[in-house]
C-alpha cells in the first residue's frame, strides 16, 4: 500500500495542510511526524474553514484516521480545543485520532521559558512563543515530560517537581504555574482526553497496521528551518524534512515518494536570511492578495520572489520526487514576474547553496518571465516548466485556492489551456 510524505520545500506556510487534506482521501491513516503547535495547516469543509496546529489535516468526511508520532511535542491545551471545534461538527471524530504515548508534553512553564530566552536574546529568532524550543531543549537534556507520564500520578509529580527545580534555579524566579496547579492541569487534560476517547498507541504497536495499509506523513514548517539544515539559528527546533518519518519507525527507503510544496513566489516569517525578499509595493500587493499573515502567530509574512537555489536545495536535502505548487493565482495580473535561478556568493555564482551558510551571504541573480492573466494560461505552464527543467522534479499537482477541492493535476492544466 501507498507510503507518502509530504513537506514544505521553502520557509513554510506553503499550503501543506491543503494538499494534505486533499491527498488524505486516498490513504487511511495521516501522521504528524514532527513539531508543535507552531505550525498552523488550514484546511476547508465545504465552505468552513479549520485551523490545525497540532492535528494531522485528516478529511473528516471521510474514514480516514490520525496519528502524532513521537517526534512531536504536544500542548495538549491546544489538542483538546482542536478536538472540541472539530466535535462540534464531526461528533466522535475524536476516537479517529491516535497519540503515541513517547511524544513530549509542551507545559506552560515552556511558553514562559519561550517568551523569556526570547527577550534575553541580542538578535531575536522570531519564535512564535508556543513553547516549543524550550520543550524540545527539555527533551534533549532529558528534563522533559512524554504523555506516558500523564498515567502514573507518582511519577508525573517527582518529574514536574524535577523540572520546575530546575527552571528555577536556571532563571532564578517563580513560574506563573506552580507545580500543584500543573499537576491538575495535566490531570484534568488526561481525563479529557480519555473522555472524548482518543487512543494511546505507541508506534511499535501500528507497526504492522501502517505497512498494511496506506500512510500519508505529513511534515511541518519547511526544509529551510529545518533544525540541521535551515538557516540555522534562525529555524525551528525540530525535524523538517522527509527524514523525521523515523520518529514513526519508517526509514525513508520505504517511502513510495516524497512531495515538496511551494508557493509560486517564496514568503518567511521571522527573522533570518531572506534572499529573494521583496520590500517594494510589489511585495505589499502579493501580501495583501495571498493573504500572507500566519496561521498561528498572525504576523505579517515577509515577501519574495521564487528561490530556485532555494529549491534546488530543498530537493536534495530531503529527497524531493515531485513538486505541489500553490498560490500561482496571486501572481495573476502582473506584467512580469521574476525568478532567482542563482547565487553570487562573496562574488562566486552558485545555482545550489553548499550549505545553509551561503544563504546569508547570498545576492540574487533574476530572470524575468512574462506574466499571466490567469492560471489557465501558457505563461503560467511555461512557468512552471522553468520550474521543472530547472530543478529536475516535476510538478505534478497546482493549487489554485484556499479551498482542499481547488487542486488539479498539471495534465488538467494543459487541457485546459
Amino acid at each position: 500500500m501507498k507510503k507518502l510524505a509530504v513537506v514544505g520545500a521553502q520557509w513554510g506556510d506553503e499550503g501543506k495542510g491543503k494538499v494534505v487534506n486533499y491527498f488524505s482521501r486516498d490513504f487511511e491513516w495521516i501522521v504528524r511526524f514532527s513539531g508543535g503547535a507552531n505550525a498552523g495547516h488550514t484546511i476547508y469543509v465545504g465552505d468552513k474553514k479549520y485551523v490545525n496546529h497540532l492535528l494531522p489535516s485528516i478529511n473528516p468526511v471521510i474514514d480516514s484516521k490520525g496519528f502524532l508520532g513521537a517526534g512531536m511535542v504536544i500542548d495538549v491545551g491546544q489538542l483538546i480545543e482542536e478536538l472540541k471545534i472539530l466535535e462540534r461538527d464531526f461528533p466522535g471524530i475524536s476516537s479517529r485520532f491516535y497519540l503515541d504515548p513517547e511524544a513530549f508534553i509542551v507545559l506552560p512553564w515552556h511558553k514562559e521559558e519561550d517568551l523569556l530566552l526570547e527577550n534575553m536574546r541580542k538578535v531575536p529568532i522570531g519564535t512564535t512563543g508556543r513553547g516549543i524550543g524550550p520543550a524540545y531543549t527539555d527533551k534533549a537534556s532529558r528534563e522533559g515530560l512524554k504523555l506516558f507520564v500523564l498515567f502514573d500520578e507518582a511519577l508525573l509529580r517527582e518529574r514536574l517537581e524535577a523540572i520546575y527545580h530546575m527552571k528555577r534555579s536556571k532563571y532564578n524566579r517563580d513560574f506563573a504555574v506552580s507545580i500543584e496547579e500543573m499537576l491538575v492541569y495535566l490531570q484534568g487534560f488526561r481525563a479529557e482526553l480519555e473522555r472524548l476517547s482518543v487512543n494511546f498507541t505507541s508506534a511499535v504497536d501500528m507497526y504492522r497496521v501502517f505497512r498494511s495499509t496506506s500512510v500519508l506523513f505529513e511534515g511541518a514548517q519547511g526544509v529551510l528551518l529545518d533544525l540541521d539544515f535551515g538557516t540555522y539559528p534562525f529555524v525551528t527546533s525540530g525535524a523538517c524534512m522527509a527524514h523525521g518519518v523515523s520518529s514513526v519507525g519508517f526509514s525513508t527507503f520505504e517511502l513510495d515518494g516524497v512531495y515538496g510544496v511551494l508557493k509560486a513566489y517564496t514568503t518567511r516569517v521571522g527573522a533570518g536570511p531572506f534572499p529573494t525578499e521583496e520590500s517594494s509595493g510589489v511585495g505589499e500587493l502579493l501580501r495583501e492578495r495571498g493573504k500572507e499573515f500566519g496561521a498561528t502567530t498572525g504576523r505579517a509574512r515577509r515577501i519574495g520572489w521564487l528561490d530556485l537555489p532555494a529549491l534546488r536545495y530543498a530537493k536534495i536535502r530531503s529527497g524531493l520526487t515531485g513538486l505541489v505548487i500553490t498560490k500561482g493565482d496571486v501572481l495573476n495580473g502582473l506584467d512580469e514576474v521574476k525568478i532567482c535561478v542563482a547565487y553570487d556568493v562573496d562574488g562566486v555564482i552558485k545555482e545550489l547553496p553548499s550549505t545553509s551558510y551561503d544563504f546569508f551571504r547570498a545576492k540574487p541573480i533574476y530572470e524575468t518571465v512574462s506574466g499571466w492573466p490567469v492560471t489557465d494560461h501558457i505563461n503560467f505552464l511555461k512557468y512552471m516548466t522553468f520550474i521543472e527543467r530547472e530543478t529536475g522534479v516535476e510538478i505534478d499537482y497546482i493549487s489554485y485556492g484556499p479551498k482542499t477541492e481547488e487542486m488539479k493535476t498539471s495534465n488538467d492544466l494543459i487541457m485546459n489551456i
